[in-house]
């Protein structure tokens, strides 16, 4: 069986064209972003999947290459747990942990607490490495 959280590729499809779309023309996830100091800039990257990361790193060395926002993106940008991770709403990731084997939820936990933290989340993964026997799959 498919691992559940590998099943939502889709999703990822629309942020690559986000990215895209972002590259060319300025159309970028951060509404206003030409206008916004850097310190709002920072603040907000936060909030951002890993595709609209690139979509602004693309956009930010193209224009104004500023240093800091260029080494926040590289400490935020990373490989998602699974493709089209950040795609996924919270529930329809919890929903799927359950069902997701070691490796995964190793993944999405690591990158969780990297990146996103939410607790709903984080909750959900202590509760499923919980019910898991150690080293065994849950497929």
């Amino acid at each position: 069986m498919k691992n559940p959280l590998t099943t939502m590729r889709e999703h990822s499809a629309d942020n690559r064209a986000a990215a895209a779309a972002a590259d060319g023309n300025g159309d970028l996830p951060i509404a206003g972003y030409d206008r916004l100091d850097l310190k709002h800039v920072l603040k907000k990257l936060k909030d951002c999947s890993q595709v609209e990361l690139t979509a602004i790193d693309t956009y930010e060395r193209a224009h104004a290459d500023r240093v800091d926002i260029i080494n926040k993106l590289r400490y935020l940008r990373g490989p998602e747990p699974v493709e089209g991770y950040d795609a996924l709403g919270e529930d329809e990731i919890t929903a799927n942990l359950n069902r997701a084997d070691d490796a995964t939820l190793k993944r999405v936990r690591e990158y969780e607490l990297k990146f996103r933290r939410r607790d709903a989340i984080l909750q959900a993964l202590r509760a499923a490495r919980h019910r898991a026997a150690p080293g065994t799959p849950m497929s």
